[in-house]
């Protein structure tokens, strides 16, 4: 779209090559087959070793090819994990992602994300105001989730991410459908406590029908996604000191906008995390935990 040319962060890729803080380089993986595809249907299939082949089907997967803006919706389930014992359950997160695209050529391809997330009870409809912690028993209130403007890289070489670096798996076709597994397990510094260390456990699976990925008029391919992920406790769950973290798991898929949200979600996200409808407007980098930074 042409209103994302002035808005998108364009990333000088050369800088941020040079060493960036908070800046990681992933490589991407080379294609395997499924044992059990039928032959006929190999010889049909793209190389994805071709690292240029290799990128394009990751942003079609991942987002798209053109200038266009994709928008996900995402449901995650997301429960306490102290270490021993089961997982209990917390509450679940409408997750909306916003990630405006952009073709540089050279297969080399721009996107920055913006996300937000509103928490329901487990399986719930309804936004929560507050919760009740299964750890401590205490009732807390809510605070729901933001991040952006985060920006992207993707290039045949590599790509260029902000923090976190989801490293992908090689691309398999099973079946009639192709799936791209990412995984980020990473040490980093925290950003909430100098001198510790925050670290990073989380994976995505994409998958989108065959069909799409060989036609090559599809610039963005109708894929789900699925997230499971392993996090430190957020500062406002008052879980100070408790060993363990919170397990997630996501469901979702590209939606054709806002208005194709399933019932009652974009009404949610108009109450209480209006940015997320107004990219244009969200200029400044935020994250979950911004407001708890040291000062």
């Amino acid at each position: 779209m042409s209103s994302d040319q002035g808005r998108t962060l364009h990333l000088n890729r050369r800088a941020l090559l040079g060493g960036t803080a908070g800046i990681a380089l992933g490589g991407f993986a080379g294609a395997t087959v499924a044992a059990n595809t039928p032959a006929p249907a190999v010889a049909q299939l793209p190389d994805f070793a071709d690292p240029h082949v290799n990128v394009r089907t990751h942003v079609r997967l991942v987002g798209s090819v053109a200038q266009e803006t994709v928008i996900s919706f995402m449901r995650l389930n997301i429960y306490a994990h102290t270490g021993r014992g089961n997982f209990l359950p917390m509450f679940t997160m409408n997750n909306l992602l916003v990630d405006h695209w952009e073709p540089l050529g050279d297969d080399e391809y721009q996107m920055t994300k913006f996300e937000a997330g509103i928490y329901t009870a487990i399986d719930g409809r309804e936004p929560l105001e507050e919760f009740v912690n299964p750890v401590t028993g205490e009732t807390l209130p809510i605070h729901n989730f933001r991040l952006g403007p985060v920006p992207r890289l993707y290039t045949p070489e590599g790509y260029v991410v902000m923090s976190y670096n989801p490293d992908p798996l090689p691309i398999e076709v099973i079946g009639d459908r192709v799936f791209l597994a990412t995984q980020s397990l990473e040490a980093l510094p925290s950003m909430l406590e100098p001198g510790a260390t925050t670290y990073v456990n989380s994976f995505m699976t994409y998958s989108a029908p065959l069909a799409s990925i060989l036609d090559p008029e599809v610039h963005s391919a109708p894929t789900h996604k699925q997230l499971q992920n392993f996090n430190h406790w957020a500062p406002w769950m008052g879980m100070a000191g408790q060993p363990g973290g919170t397990v997630a798991r996501g469901f979702g898929t590209k939606v054709a906008g806002f208005d194709a949200l399933p019932p009652g979600v974009l009404a949610g996200f108009e109450r209480h995390v209006p940015e997320i409808l107004d990219t244009e407007s969200w200029t400044e980098f935020v994250f979950e935990d911004s407001e708890f930074l040291p000062d």
